[in-house]
């Protein structure tokens, strides 16, 4: 029951070091304006977002390059469940949600795979949870929202491994659904 009463504070100690941690992005009108994000993603994200609004299945956009596929591109993750919570935001602002959520999603699982795996107690789990969620390997990803985004359920799919190992009837199927989720983000490798 401990656990229970634990966990929504847990979930309130990554968000708010989430949000602290890209404060930048999060709290200021500032953008992502080099690299990936700026020059592929935000204009990608914005012509299917903007065709997904209008009710439109985004196949085609003539307004990127000399013509893009849209839904033909794995990389827009235009199947991808989380990213039609955002659909209704400016390109920014989607992707920093986006960012915000899947590093929020990435602490919480390597804390209950620490939790399993490890079997340690919470406070080496959450120093875990922070090490992953804010360390060199996802904050080198953030620009590349769909590598961020795939990275995000890894930790989740190991846990749910290691599970559907004692109950696979149970775990099984939520396994499958992680990594669907993975592969719909994206980017699979």
């Amino acid at each position: 029951m401990r656990r229970l009463t634990l966990f929504p504070v847990l979930i309130a100690l990554f968000a708010v070091l989430t949000v602290a941690f890209f404060w930048r992005i999060a709290l200021t009108d500032l953008i992502l304006a080099r690299g990936d994000t700026f020059a592929y993603f935000y204009p990608y994200w914005h012509a299917r977002d903007g065709a997904l609004a209008a009710g439109d299945l985004p196949l085609w956009t003539p307004d990127l390059f000399m013509g893009a596929p849209l839904l033909a591109n794995l990389q827009l993750g235009t199947l991808y469940p989380p990213n039609w919570l955002t659909i209704s935001l400016n390109t920014p602002d989607s992707v920093t949600v986006s960012i915000i959520l899947h590093v929020l999603w990435a602490g919480i699982g390597t804390y209950l795979l620490a939790r399993r795996a490890l079997k340690v107690r919470t406070l080496p789990a959450i120093v875990a949870g922070v090490l992953f969620a804010f360390g060199g390997e996802i904050g080198s990803h953030v620009e590349q929202i769909n590598q961020l985004q795939g990275m995000a359920w890894l930790p989740w799919m190991i846990w749910l491994l290691l599970a559907a190992l004692q109950e696979p009837r149970r775990y099984l199927p939520w396994l499958g659904v992680a990594w669907g989720m993975q592969l719909l983000s994206g980017h699979t490798q």
